[in-house]
């Protein structure tokens, strides 16, 4: 009875060993998951996505500014948008009829 306890133990080793391997005997890494897609959500007003547009644009000083996501809330509605030629994500919270609540950017400034 041990004996076949070991040869049990045995195999469920040597499956777990071979599992992230291939047919010529390199390891294989798990597929990377997809990335995920911007949400445009349309529910989210012309005057709040105008608001924000225009909100970043003077925060930045910047001109070049689209729209990258739009997330909808009854609350207040989040725009991501994006800024300059590489679109460095700046987050508007706006209310649905056009007032910013808040403009932050999204760039991780320690590393500037």
């Amino acid at each position: 009875m041990a004996r076949h306890g070991t040869t049990t133990g045995m195999m469920c080793l040597a499956i777990g060993l071979l599992a992230g391997c291939t047919s010529d005997g390199t390891s294989q890494s798990p597929p990377m998951a997809a990335a995920t897609q911007p949400v445009m959500d349309e529910s989210v007003p012309p005057a709040a996505r105008s608001a924000c547009l225009a909100a970043v644009s003077n925060a930045t000083n910047n001109g070049d500014v689209q729209i990258m996501e739009m997330l909808f809330s009854e609350a207040n509605s989040q725009v991501t948008v994006g800024v300059g030629p590489t679109r460095a994500p700046w987050r508007c919270l706006v209310s649905n009829s056009g007032a910013v609540v808040n403009v932050m950017s999204m760039t991780n400034e320690g590393s500037l």
